[in-house]
């Protein structure tokens, strides 16, 4: 999948332009009236270029939507309309009308929710949601490519992270962590962006415009091997590593060398060999865990299809299987590797670790439904980090059996993310500035894969 450069940086323009308020209405000039003040928000010639501090009860993703996408807003508060609007944001004219249906109160929050779905409306535009009583959204647009334009971004994000070795460092992307949480962080990074690879090939290409691009090789696997070269670094070091850290090594090692093999077979050796190097040390090490012994001999099995790592992977994947309750995230990803490995597995083992996958994904869709934001939380506000990660879990089952609920429910993780949140947080910000949280997707490489992840998930499925 392609799209000019001219394209992208066109729509990425709009989008900044629109959110920053340069687009013809200000953000703080389309921000709802609360209830209480108890008034529509009137038309006004004035643009206030301030961001309020209150938040809308119009809860939309404030980078936008596709026009094929499926598009939902969320109301909450008392005496909710019958109806909504969108209007405009350059003319204020109306342009569709809908009507808000689910309305229900939650017993723990004792407050009224309902939803409004214009997926049928595919005008590409900037737009704002309106009711009576509760004003207006923030802005958001409906442009196609969308997904690709924000995808491509946070692969340039990737490269823009990376150490700045002319200043004295060795190598790496830059990371808060230090020591073995930095290796350990590393090596979660490539797995996540190598998972997505795997899983979605067709969405990365050699032309993102970093340094490497138009080397025949994907420019997602450039970024890995960056870091990889790092590790790899690392892993000359005589001092002795935690069994945890030598087990992520092995993984996404392992993993990189049998995704890359024909593309870079000397490269791909040498990650094999620094795959099985991690492995040795392992053995020597009972206090590591049984889900990441399951996960680099999985990984191992696959690309070497030697039997000594498949003894471990099926007694420790069995036992995994047995166990009630869902699978931890080294195991899911064995279970994935085992069930996709060309070489001999158990057939049985293979249908019982899908079931079981497949359970975990129609338990992330239920209960997301049930959620007030369409996620898969407690309540409305929602860890990132464990939200990234039910993506993973259903994003990969998706792949599989390709249920289009699924990709609705990914979609709403994503509006989530974008602003469709209690506090109307973008938690992946376009610019400097823009998202009021100390910390975000784009400055942390792991949330950063995982979210380019879902990007890839939701490319995919196009």
């Amino acid at each position: 999948m392609s799209l000019g450069r001219n394209k992208v940086t066109a729509i990425l323009l709009s989008i900044c332009l629109l959110l920053s308020g340069c687009s013809g209405s200000s953000v703080g000039e389309l921000v709802a009236g609360t209830e209480q003040e108890g008034a529509v928000q009137g038309e006004s010639d004035h643009i206030s270029y301030e961001v309020p501090a209150a938040v809308p009860n119009i809860f939309v993703d404030r980078l936008g939507y596709e026009p094929e996408s499926s598009k939902v807003v969320i109301f909450r508060g008392e005496n909710l309309p019958d109806v909504f609007t969108i209007r405009d944001v350059e003319s204020r004219e109306i342009v569709y009308t809908g009507t808000i249906q689910k309305k229900y109160e939650e017993e723990a929050e004792q407050e009224f929710n309902g939803y409004g779905t214009f997926s049928d409306f595919k005008k590409e535009g900037d737009y704002f949601i309106q009711t009576d009583i509760y004003g207006e959204s923030y802005p958001f647009m409906i442009h196609d490519n969308l997904y690709y334009s924000l995808f491509l971004q946070c692969c340039e994000q990737l490269y823009a992270l990376r150490s700045d070795e002319d200043q004295g460092t060795d190598g790496g992307w830059q990371m808060k962590e230090t020591g073995a949480d930095r290796e350990v962080r590393g090596c979660l990074c490539i797995y996540q962006l190598l998972f997505s690879y795997e899983l979605f090939p067709t969405v990365y290409t050699d032309d993102v415009g970093i340094s490497e691009s138009g080397n025949d090789i994907p420019d997602i696997l450039d970024e890995c091997r960056y870091e990889i070269e790092w590790l790899l670094k690392q892993m000359q070091d005589v001092r002795e590593r935690k069994g945890t850290v030598n087990c992520y090594l092995a993984a996404c090692l392992a993993k990189y060398a049998y995704l890359t093999k024909n593309m870079d077979a000397a490269f791909a050796e040498e990650c094999l060999a620094g795959a099985e190097k991690a492995w040795k040390s392992v053995e020597k090490d009972l206090t590591v865990s049984d889900d990441l012994i399951a996960l680099e001999a999985a990984e191992l099995y696959r690309v070497t299809g030697s039997r000594q790592y498949l003894g471990l992977a099926e007694e420790y994947l069995q036992n995994s299987a047995e166990q009630e309750g869902r699978l931890s995230m080294p195991e899911f990803y064995a279970a994935l590797t085992y069930m996709n490995t060309k070489s001999k597995v158990d057939v049985q083992l293979c249908d019982v670790l899908i079931r079981k996958v497949m359970e975990e994904a129609e338990t992330i869709s239920e209960k997301s439904g049930q959620n007030s934001f369409l996620i898969y939380a407690e309540d409305v506000n929602a860890d990132r980090d464990t939200l990234l990660q039910e993506v993973l879990r259903i994003g990969a089952v998706n792949h599989i059996i390709t249920n289009q609920e699924y990709n609705i429910v990914i979609e709403n993780h994503f509006h989530y993310l974008m602003g469709r949140n209690p506090e109307s947080i973008i938690h992946a910000s376009l610019w400097e500035g823009q998202n009021i949280n100390t910390e975000d997707i784009m400055d942390d490489p792991v949330q950063l894969s995982a979210f380019i992840f879902m990007l890839g998930e939701l490319l995919g499925s196009q």
